[in-house]
């Protein structure tokens, strides 16, 4: 499973979600079996990737490019960062957006 997390730090697990308009950085995360990391890396722009979940603390935010290819939008708390959010993803904790 693919997810992106849209961050303005790059501080590893530990970097903070942000809105889309505020990113600088996406984390683009790789989970296996058990919802653990497999692959983190940072990246600037995600206009060309696949993947399945995007994260935002904003249940407004322009999300259509990621529905354009099929992914879903998860809502994290304000000031989660990437640990927090598999973490809540693993307990199913975090809201969809549609």
């Amino acid at each position: 499973m693919k997810i992106v997390v849209p961050v303005k730090n790059v501080e590893g697990i530990e970097s903070v979600v942000t809105t889309l308009k505020n990113a600088k950085f996406f984390g683009l995360l790789e989970l296996g079996e058990g919802m653990q990391i497999e692959n983190l890396e940072f990246i600037e722009r995600i206009d060309t990737l696949f993947f399945d979940y995007i994260i935002t603390p904003d249940k407004d935010e322009e999300l259509n490019m990621a529905y354009e290819i099929g992914a879903r939008a998860l809502l994290a708390m304000p000031g989660m960062d990437i640990e927090e959010i598999v973490e809540a993803m693993m307990f199913k904790e975090l809201d969809e957006i549609v």
